[in-house]
This record gives structure tokens, C-alpha cells and sequence, in this order.
């Protein structure tokens, strides 16, 4: 099963689940240049601007989990329209805002129009194509948001020694604004009346309890969330580790994750190649302990110091790499699994999603550890959490579908 269903517009759906998986940097990584500034501005002693981040956590979180009760009752073009002009609006309260409490109100505001977005994308996708095809769109989305968290912080820079910190929310105005207009114009309805489901709160909860009990959905939203995982602890411990271990400046730090952020870009484009001939389970069956051995590899820099700076990069570049492999695979088998309940299980992933990687990015957090070791065995305890899951696909093949 390589094609798509017919159903119109497929490149203009491509094109829409790039750009809405990209909105994830454009929300967070535009911003982080100009965090100290907004500090500086508006913060206080008392209140900090980290508080920005954790709403815009948890506003993807809740919204990713209030959209299951409409995601399959009012199709997708309304629910997607609605969310793209929340974050819009959302990002000029941002740029207008006084205080840091306000921000964070606006940024929750706008983090939970995202959620609602990324849900949408990822409905889509299971809605217009099938078998590999579904895989191959994902890989392309997962390749985009890599080229994105590069360039984002870039622009974000640049910007915000411009025009100052207010013009980077205007610029995610701006982007949520034309994408809006994007989907009025060209974006077709994906789920016809016909295949629509009642949207009562008692339904959505069976649906997630019916997804919760398909072992090849929840093994797959388990492995895609022990990806996340590892890549919010990466995000987490890395910059520490990296400056204050081994000496980079911030510009050198910068460019070393650059580059490995690059690599998750470039491998899941190459996945897209590689699925003219393997299906998405068999990839998973490579890539998954691939992941478990670039975290132990990573876990030896840490402890003894082998290869300096070089030795650690190089195992969190293959490990960040072996993500571009195991995300759209695990999204695409869990989403063909999920039936008719495609707008469920995408809401419940991106809360698993989320869910393991507040824990991750938490348990790093909390360690305060510069040497990189408890950054390390935190993937290597995903990684293994993740290969335990894959064992259940591959020797339930009956519970899989042949993507």
C-alpha cells in the first residue's frame, strides 16, 4: 500500500503538515534569543521568564487534549482554521504584554491554538494517504521542523537586535496569520460527514481506552513518545554540558546543536527514500536499537571523558539522527492502527508525546549534572523503554498494519 487515497490536493496537504509541524520552532525556538531581553523589560526578582516556556508546555499539552472530543465530529478544515487564528491573535497579545504574567497568559493562549494545530496536521495526513505514503509525509513534516529549530533561533536573533523582543511575536503573528489564509484558500475538508463520529466526552473517553488497548497504537505512541523524551532530555542537559564541561562558548554551542539538529532533518528525509523499500516496521526495528546504542556510546563520553567535546557530540548527533528514523514510522503505523479514530489518537500521541518529555527534560532538569552523565542515561533509560515496545509490534504482526 504506497499511494495515497484520492482524495484532492495532496501536495497542498503535504505542504499544510509541514508548515504546521514547523510552527512548534517558530513558537519556541523564534523566542529564546530574546528571553534575556524580556527579562530585562518586563520580568521581575520575583518572576522569571522560564515561566513563558512552562505555559507554552503546557498549553500544547491541553490543547492536544481537549481537541479529542471534536478532532473526529467536526472534521478538520473549522477545528484548523479556529486554532491558526487563536495563535495569531494569541501572538499579538504576546507582543503587547506588560508584565511577564501577562505573557506567559498569552503564550499558554497561543501554545494551545498550537496543540490543536499539530492534532489537525497529524489527522490529515491519516485521513487523505495510506500505507507508506503516510510514513513518507511524516518524514518530510519531522525534516521540515529540523530545518526550522536551525533557522528559527537564527531569525529570531537577527530580529530581535532590529527591531527588539516585541517584533519576534509579531513575526509569529505574521506566520500564524498567512497560514490561516493558506487554509482558507487551498486546503480541502479531509473527513467527510459520512465518516464523522459523535462528540460526546463519554466517546472520546472510550476511543482513548479503545486506542490504549491497541497494542500497535500504543506501542507506537509509546516508542514516538520515548523519542520526544530523549530529545527533551538532549535539549535539556546539552547546553550546560557543552559550555560549561568542555568550554564552548555559546556561539560554539550553538553551532555544534546546529549541526546535530541537522542531522534529525537529514535522516528523516532520507527515511522517505528508504520506505520505496523497507516498511515502517522494519525500520523501527533497526532504528530503535540503534537509539539505545548511540545513548550508551553517548553514556561512555560522559563517564570517561573519551573524545572530549567531539566524543559526546558525536553520540547525541547519532542519537538525535536515529529520531528522524523512529518518529514518522511510529506516527504513521500508530495513526493506520487507530481506525476511524484518527483525530483521538492523534491528540492522545501528542499528549503521551508531551507527557514523557516534561519527564525527561524534568529528570535532567532536577539532576543539575554539567558532566552529561545524567543527561545520558536518562536516553539510554528511553531508548531501552522504547526498544521493550518495539518487541510487541514486531511479534504482533497481526496488530500492525503492512505500512
Amino acid at each position: 500500500m504506497n499511494e495515497s487515497r484520492e482524495t484532492p490536493g495532496g501536495t497542498t496537504l503535504v505542504l499544510l503538515t509541514c508548515l504546521l509541524f514547523a510552527l512548534g520552532p517558530v513558537a519556541v525556538d523564534l523566542s529564546l534569543p530574546a528571553l534575556p531581553a524580556i527579562q530585562q523589560s518586563i520580568g521581575t526578582a520575583a518572576q522569571h521568564v522560564e515561566l513563558t516556556l512552562t505555559a507554552v508546555l503546557l498549553g500544547m499539552a491541553v490543547g492536544q487534549f481537549l481537541v479529542g472530543a471534536v478532532a473526529d465530529a467536526y472534521g478538520r478544515r473549522l477545528p484548523l482554521i479556529a486554532s491558526l487564528a487563536l495563535f495569531s491573535g494569541a501572538a499579538v497579545a504576546c507582543a503587547m504584554s506588560t508584565s511577564l504574567n501577562g505573557l506567559a497568559a498569552a503564550r499558554f493562549a497561543q501554545a494551545l491554538g498550537l496543540g490543536v494545530a499539530v492534532v489537525m496536521a497529524r489527522s490529515v495526513v491519516a485521513d487523505a494517504f495510506e500505507g507508506r505514503a503516510v510514513a513518507r509525509v511524516y518524514s518530510t513534516a519531522v525534516m521540515a521542523t529540523g530545518v526550522m529549530t536551525v533557522i528559527a533561533p537564527l531569525v529570531g536573533g537577527q530580529l530581535l537586535a532590529a527591531q527588539g523582543w516585541r517584533a519576534v511575536f509579531l513575526l509569529m503573528a505574521a506566520v500564524g496569520a498567512l497560514s490561516t489564509v493558506f487554509v482558507l484558500l487551498a486546503v480541502p475538508e479531509t473527513l467527510p460527514p459520512a465518516r464523522r463520529s459523535r462528540a460526546q466526552f463519554t466517546h472520546v473517553l472510550k476511543a482513548y481506552l479503545d486506542l490504549l488497548r491497541n497494542p500497535a497504537f500504543s506501542s507506537c505512541a509509546l516508542i514516538a513518545s520515548c523519542a520526544a523524551a530523549a530529545q527533551f532530555a538532549y535539549n535539556t542537559g546539552a547546553p550546560s554540558t557543552l559550555i560549561e564541561r568542555y568550554g564552548l562558548t555559546p556561539a560554539g554551542c550553538g553551532a555544534y546543536m546546529a549541526v546535530i539538529a541537522l542531522s534529525m532533518a537529514v535522516c528523516s528525509q532520507l527515511n522517505g527514500w528508504l520506505l520505496r523499500w523497507f516498511t515502517s516496521v522494519q525500520i523501527l526495528s533497526a532504528a530503535v536499537p540503534a537509539a539505545l546504542l548511540a545513548g550508551l556510546l553517548t553514556l561512555a563520553a560522559a563517564a570517561t571523558g573519551a573524545g572530549a567535546v567531539n566524543g559526546i557530540a558525536g553520540g547525541l548527533l547519532l542519537g538525535i539522527a536515529t529520531i528522524g528514523f523512529i518518529m514518522p514510522n511510529a506516527m504513521a503505523v500508530g495513526m493506520m492502527a487507530a481506525g476511524p479514530h484518527a483525530g483521538a489518537a492523534s491528540a492522545l500521541l501528542g499528549v503521551l508525546m508531551f507527557a514523557f518529555g516534561t519527564i525527561g527534560s524534568a529528570i535532567v532538569g532536577a539532576a543539575h549534572d554539567r558532566s552529561g552523565r545524567a543527561m545520558a542515561a536518562v536516553i539510554c533509560g528511553w531508548a531501552l523503554l522504547g526498544l521493550l515496545q518495539l518487541w510487541r509490534v514486531t511479534r504482533v504482526p497481526a496488530a500492525a498494519p503492512a505500512v
